[in-house]
């Protein structure tokens, strides 16, 4: 890493969006050319629910396949298809959903 950092702008995707697939033209490619730059990355222009303005946040983002990369911020993780397609999912409902075991192994 050369220091500095990358900023795309989300163009207002909604963090808060969930399941729900929301389009944002050229994000896919935003994404892609941040992550060849070996840079951080900075996700600014999102909002957090109803019309909320949020900070710039950091991502992990990761080439999942040829077609999708998936960006992780704090609870979220972000998925984002080749069509510019992006569907918001809560890493906390993926942990309230597992179930816990409280048998010892003894």
């Amino acid at each position: 890493m050369n220091g500095g950092y990358v900023t795309v702008d989300c163009k207002g995707l909604n963090l808060l969006g969930g399941s729900t697939p929301q389009v944002k033209s050229g994000l896919y490619k935003a994404l892609k050319d941040a992550l060849a730059s070996g840079k951080e990355i900075l996700a600014c222009n999102c909002i957090y629910g109803n019309g909320h303005p949020c900070s710039p946040i950091s991502l992990l983002v990761q080439q999942e396949s040829s077609t999708q990369i998936v960006g992780t911020a704090s609870i979220l993780q972000v998925w984002v298809t080749n069509e510019d397609s992006v569907t918001i999912v809560s890493l906390l409902d993926n942990v309230s959903n597992a179930k816990v075991s409280t048998k010892s192994s003894k």
